[in-house]
């Protein structure tokens, strides 16, 4: 997870933990002790005008200038721009004779936008071809290049002959379906003489928000790799591009970032050999992994400009660093790579290998998000509605959990039923805090109570919660999937958006309404204190919930309503059998 996800998820856990504190601890001791069931609650882009990514020169300290030299065009008339098309069942790549690369990707199963007639999804990568070269002479994207397809559609030839006696060949291969592609490139020294491979980059490109809206999305642009050697693991860094910028906060902070003055792009090179390397919005990803690793990795950023004064990024790219090399005369090198490009499916990148898989950031919580993920989609299979899915998980978690938690509310009845003996422990030890802790813990052992068994299903259904907050957050499955009046479960409702100041959404407040209808149900033993508290924390919980995607939502307010129902009906079993002849 990112910072901005680390920190919401951090108050978030400080908020439930004390919602299940004051549930679960400062119950009023049982009038007659029946039998409850548990009152705990789970916790349970077109893309329009991309400009180049490549930085112009900075004059910033903060700024690191791009470290290739820029390269002339050799001389002669460019040629019009040629195209031809690579296509599976699920994706559709556009290659350009411009820079011998890949001018965008279409992507069949995913729309651009909320409409059901909209255009599929499509990178737009024109303004910096994907895979195209930096600092070679004569095989740059300023350069023409020949293409030529195969019948079957799946495979083609890119190829160019520099005035230097570079003999460049580049096979681009695409799967019947799916989203890799397997890039192969030649370059082959024919000048009779011994040849310097300049040190380059292969460009990726660039990645930009596909959503319109708060400038809170700017979270869900980032850069992900994994260094070859030192076990140091994938890294993140989307949390350090503020710092690029100038920036010494959060990514949360640097909304209110001074952008007067501030540097448009800003260029940053990882210092190490790289195995593989991710450019990812919140949904769609690139990875390029070569064969061999590359010497190092610049990273690129550019925000937006505008009349906006906060600070927003606009597009994040990268390109894989190659070290100089002499060619002797006819000798031929080889760059092989796998290239990625499409959603962010975790059943799809966990083939990758070489943990590919993180450009998910599940964080500290992956197992758990692992399987509540696939078990998701195993439901939306077969019930055709992820928001249903969604209600029928939530059930089988509740289900899962109740012997857990029936277990923690027998405990919290025994421990409610000594009430009266630990309070006038207390207040006969109250000037002897030791004692009292003594002769409490003592009471304890002597009618077999453990204090602490109440936050067992605390303990175990919020790791579940925090996994359902990542995995709902940000899955491409829940983008654009509707259920009943949202429109769209991976974003807020956001209704009346253009005719009131603040969006309206709904369930945030459903979730409130049950969350205080709860204690309206649960003793608080009078205790008026209590039930301020409890109050301003269902408050909270509907701030820190108003913009969350839907999905989340919705699932906290169906585990509340399981929470009620299963309150009301243990009451009604209890009037009946009040009811019956003694």
């Amino acid at each position: 997870m990112n910072k901005t996800e680390t920190t919401i998820v951090v108050l978030l856990f400080v908020v439930l933990m004390a919602w299940f504190y004051f549930q679960s601890i400062f119950q009023a001791p049982p009038q007659a002790a029946p039998e409850s069931l548990p009152l705990v609650p789970e916790s349970v882009e077109p893309v329009d005008g991309n400009p180049d990514l490549t930085p112009p020169v900075l004059q910033t300290p903060q700024v690191r200038e791009p470290t290739l030299e820029p390269v002339a065009d050799e001389a002669g008339e460019r040629l019009p721009e040629q195209l031809a098309e690579l296509a599976n069942s699920d994706m559709r790549l556009t290659l350009t004779s411009w820079g011998g690369a890949i001018k965008s990707v279409e992507l069949s199963a995913y729309r651009s936008l909320l409409a059901a007639d909209s255009s599929p999804v499509e990178l737009d990568f024109s303004a910096s071809p994907a895979l195209s070269y930096e600092g070679i002479p004569g095989l740059t994207a300023g350069q023409d290049f020949d293409l030529a397809v195969n019948d079957n559609g799946l495979e083609a030839e890119v190829s160019r002959r520099t005035a230097g006696g570079l003999v460049f060949r580049r096979t681009i291969r695409i799967e019947p379906s799916g989203y890799r592609v397997a890039i192969m490139d030649h370059f082959r020294n024919a000048s009779g003489e011994v040849v310097k491979l300049p040190s380059s980059g292969w460009v990726m490109g660039a990645m930009r928000l596909m959503e319109q809206g708060s400038s809170d999305k700017v979270a869900y642009l980032g850069i992900d790799t994994l260094a070859d050697a030192g076990g140091k693991g994938v890294e993140h860094w989307s949390g350090k591009i503020p710092a690029w910028f100038g920036n010494k906060g959060s990514m949360l902070s640097c909304r209110s970032m001074p952008v007067h003055g501030m540097a448009t792009s800003v260029t940053e090179r990882a210092g190490t050999a790289m195995a593989w390397a991710a450019v990812k919005n919140k949904f769609f990803v690139q990875i390029l992994a070569p064969a061999k690793a590359a010497s190092d990795l610049e990273m690129r950023a550019v925000r937006k400009t505008g009349p906006e004064a906060a600070f927003a990024l606009d597009a994040v790219s990268a390109a894989l660093m190659w070290p100089e090399q002499a060619l002797a005369a006819d000798e031929i090198v080889v760059r092989e790579a796998a290239y990625y490009v499409g959603p962010k499916l975790l059943h799809a990148v966990s083939q990758l290998g070489q943990h590919q898989d993180e450009i998910m950031e599940f964080g500290f919580f992956k197992p758990v998000c692992k399987l509540l993920l696939p078990l998701l989609n195993g439901i939306h299979q077969r019930v055709g509605n992820y928001g249903v899915a969604i209600i029928l998980l939530t059930i089988l978690v509740k289900v899962l959990f109740w012997p857990i938690t029936r277990k923690s509310t027998e405990s919290m009845k025994k421990m409610q039923a000594i009430q009266p003996e630990v309070a006038a422990v207390r207040e006969k030890f109250k000037d002897k805090p030791e004692k009292m802790n003594q002769e409490v813990m003592a009471l304890y052992k002597k009618h077999k109570v453990n204090p602490v068994s109440g936050c067992l299903p605390m303990l175990v259904q919020i790791p579940v919660f925090i996994a359902l907050f990542t995995v709902l957050r940000s899955a491409v499955e829940l983008r654009f999937a509707d259920f009943l009046w949202i429109r769209d479960l991976s974003e807020p409702e956001n209704l009346l958006a253009n005719v009131l100041p603040i969006p309206l959404n709904i369930l945030p407040l459903l979730m409130t309404v049950t969350m205080v209808w709860q204690q309206t149900l649960t003793p608080t033993g009078g205790d008026p204190q209590q039930k301020k508290m409890m109050t301003i924390m269902s408050v909270v919980m509907m701030f820190l919930f108003y913009k969350m995607a839907s999905a989340l939502v919705l699932y906290w307010t169906v585990s509340q309503a399981i929470s009620i129902g299963a309150i009301l009906i243990q009451r009604w079993r209890q009037s009946r059998v009040e009811l019956k002849p003694a």
